[in-house]
């Protein structure tokens, strides 16, 4: 049995795992705004993940907004299983 958890982590820490409620292509208006300095709040593969805390966590991956799209849509799906809980052997 694979059991989701709705869990994002990245590092080792872990004050970097958190419950995702949702995700979605592109930086939120405040990142941009305060990355307009350094060009990059508009790069093309951001993505932000929206936590249980109402936090944004953005991140930028290689393959621009076509992976971005894939990278949200995996956790959109993660995310489903784990909030309606939902198992699958395998």
């Amino acid at each position: 049995m694979v059991r989701v958890s709705g869990f994002l982590s990245w590092g080792k820490s872990s004050k970097r795992n958190v419950i995702c409620k949702g995700a979605e292509v592109g930086p939120s208006s405040t990142f941009w705004w305060n990355r307009r300095k350094k060009f990059d709040g508009g790069e093309p593969g951001v993505f932000r993940v929206v936590t249980t805390k109402n936090k944004e966590v953005h991140f930028v991956c290689d393959g621009g907004i076509e992976m971005a799209k894939l990278w949200v849509r995996g956790i959109e799906l993660v995310t489903r299983e784990a909030i309606f809980g939902k198992q699958e052997d395998v």
